[in-house]
């Protein structure tokens, strides 16, 4: 083969191996573009309407767990504080009933026979 033929040879397969225009586009990435109309159509005043939706939706919300935590809080110290008037009315009932029982006349009486005095039934009087 003389290097003439060669060249055709050559020439004639690489033009078969090349793709046609339209698969060279066909295979082609397409880049992905956002379509700029859609931006274009909405107004300065709609968005700073959507803005100011977005920033009250955020305030609220923010004040809205800010309470929470408040209430939480001032239960917690209303319970605190109901516990310790429980605890209180228990100590006033005992030491009422420690009184009644004192004060009662068979132990006062049997505390004066022990201590050999004299008891005279109009000095004795109830305390309330």
């Amino acid at each position: 083969m003389s290097l003439a033929e060669k060249k055709e040879e050559q020439l004639y397969d690489y033009s078969q191996n090349l793709p046609s225009v339209e698969e060279r586009r066909l295979k082609e990435p397409v880049p992905f573009v956002v379509p700029q109309s859609k931006l274009k159509k909405v107004s300065k005043l709609e968005k700073i309407v959507f803005c100011a939706f977005v920033v009250t939706f955020l305030f609220l919300s923010i004040a809205t767990i800010k309470m929470t935590t408040a209430i939480n809080r001032e239960e917690e110290a209303i319970t605190t504080v109901q516990q310790e008037m429980n605890a209180s009315k228990n100590s006033i009932e005992k030491l009422e009933q420690e009184k009644n029982e004192l004060l009662r006349a068979d132990r006062v009486k049997g505390i004066a026979e022990k201590s050999e005095i004299e008891l005279r039934e109009d000095n004795i009087r109830k305390i309330k």
